[in-house]
């Protein structure tokens, strides 16, 4: 009998003994791994752990120390790479957090800015059909529906991030050898998106890897890993940690890993609600989806809001916020009719939001971290016209203190930070003052295990203190920690409603399907 040697195939990339020092401190540190070729490899690490730096690296951006080496599929490239040797020469394809799609353009027209490929008909002119035809190809090998001709500005938020990977797949003539010759680097495609939208950008990726395609994926999300991954990357202050098939590791290994050690138990969070007074309630509320919401909430009381896309949860913290009008029903704050017009009215009542968009709504990225944490509250240091910036700087600082923000000084700007440091920020900010209620709108997105842990330290602080909390997410970790009661909407309605032990990740899961199937 002949046997027949099978030779492993070389890997797709593998990177070796890669530094980066910036003035005098390492950034990344005789980092080396491997991304087999076919699979999916998760890089995962705390905010400041390297990734970044790693990542640039890999795109042209960084020049590396002397001595590392890189290879695609067993060749050797010389270091350091330029942008367009790791678009043309590796294959190497980012994504990043920020997409960059152009709103005002079509579909078709972003896939034309990435190199300049456009169908060209007689006279040189663009052929709008076959245009259309090659983009509409390049979607139908990730089984993506759109049409090239519509404008991105008009996407979903996951229909935009699945388009950001169709186009960095494209190819003028290799069709589906592209998905199997090019690897796509994602840096937190998910992070802005809530966890009803991640199923379709997750699904994109296992069409791609189902292709023989290559990733490295770049996320916090530990539940979004665990189903994507193949093996884990982890770095930690700059070192690779560990290289090692994901298997059948536990999300509670995965964190461990990142952070270097065990979270903290999980506390208690037995409150006798029935004893607290009643801070904020809303009795038959409608808004577009809403239709007859009642809830209230007392001091020290921390209630979640979930339910399926298109459920509500975020309407109503809109409307709560004083960012949305009600159509119909009575709200009341400490017992008196309330009825916010806009937000500064609502903060001005002692009702403030951390939103679920934080760069866009949560801070000003071209304003200072200072800035940021003092944002909307510069008449409490104003006196004649005159701003005492001694005193709005010293409070700043002791904000940032006490809110764990991790910053290398006020001064810097809010867009340098990690996304982590950036929510505590936000919340700083809406918790300062004479508060009584505070919102929050999927604060856990694109944060870290590590931030996510103190952030949820923060708000047990501030329940402590007498602040009623709503939480509206569909991270059901944020509830499972936190929360005392957990209240479910389908449709606009409220249809379950959860309390203390009651509240697991099974029994969320099942409250909101039941509700929908039920339906």
């Amino acid at each position: 009998m002949t046997h027949t040697l099978e030779i492993p195939l070389p890997a797709a990339l593998s990177v070796r003994n890669i530094s980066k020092t910036f003035a005098g401190q390492r950034a990344l540190d005789d980092v080396s791994f491997d991304v087999p070729a076919g699979k999916i490899t998760a890089l995962l690490g705390m905010n400041g752990s390297g990734k970044s730096t790693l990542i640039k690296i890999l795109a042209g951006i960084y020049v590396p120390d002397p001595g590392g080496t890189l290879s695609i599929r067993g060749r050797d490239l010389r270091l350091p790479l330029t942008p367009a040797q790791a678009h043309d020469t590796a294959g190497l394809r980012f994504l990043h957090q920020d997409i960059g799609l152009v709103d005002s353009l079509t579909v078709a027209d972003n896939f034309a800015l990435v190199d300049r490929f456009f169908a060209a008909g007689p006279l040189g002119r663009i052929n709008l059909r076959r245009q259309h035809e090659h983009v509409a190809a390049t979607l139908s090998l990730l089984d993506i529906d759109q049409d090239p001709g519509a404008l991105v500005g008009s996407l979903s938020p996951s229909a935009r991030t699945m388009i950001g990977i169709a186009r960095a797949f494209q190819d003028r003539d290799r069709g589906i050898r592209a998905l199997r010759q090019n690897i796509l680097v994602l840096d937190e495609p998910t992070a802005s998106l809530p966890s009803d939208e991640v199923d379709k950008v997750l699904g994109i990726l296992e069409k791609l890897r189902d292709n023989g395609g290559t990733a490295m994926y770049v996320s916090h999300r530990i539940d979004e890993v665990r189903r994507i991954a193949d093996q884990l990357v982890v770095l930690r202050d700059g070192q690779m940690v560990a290289e090692e098939p994901l298997g059948t590791k536990l999300g509670s290994d995965i964190v461990s890993l990142v952070i270097g050690r065990e979270l903290q138990a999980r506390q208690d969070k037995t409150l006798n609600n029935s004893t607290g007074a009643v801070v904020l309630s809303a009795t038959n509320l409608h808004g577009n989806r809403l239709a007859g919401v009642n809830l209230h909430v007392r001091a020290g009381e921390i209630l979640g809001i979930t339910g399926l896309i298109g459920c509500g949860r975020s309407e109503l913290i809109r409307i709560l916020a004083g960012a949305q009008h009600r159509h119909d029903g009575e709200m009341e704050l400490s017992g008196t009719p309330y009825s916010p017009h806009d937000p500064a009215s609502a903060v001005a009542a002692g009702v403030t939001c951390v939103p679920q968009d934080r760069r866009k709504d949560g801070c000003v990225l071209e304003m200072t971290v200072g800035e940021n944490l003092t944002l909307g509250r510069l008449h409490h240091y104003t006196t004649n016209g005159a701003i005492d910036r001694r005193r709005e700087q010293a409070d700043a600082a002791q904000l940032a203190k006490d809110y764990l923000v991790k910053a290398a000084g006020l001064q810097m700007p809010i867009r340098a930070l990690s996304g982590g440091n950036q929510q505590k920020v936000v919340v700083a900010r809406a918790a300062s003052g004479n508060v009584k209620v505070l919102l929050l709108d999927e604060p856990s997105q694109g944060v870290d295990a590590a931030a996510k842990h103190e952030i949820s330290q923060l708000l047990r602080t501030l329940a402590a203190s007498g602040v009623a909390i709503i939480i509206a997410s569909t991270d059901y970790d944020d509830f499972i920690d936190l929360a005392h009661r957990v209240v479910v909407l389908d449709r606009g309605r409220e249809v379950a409603a959860l309390e203390g032990s009651d509240i697991t990740g099974d029994r969320l899961a099942l409250a909101c399907t039941t509700s929908v199937h039920a339906n």
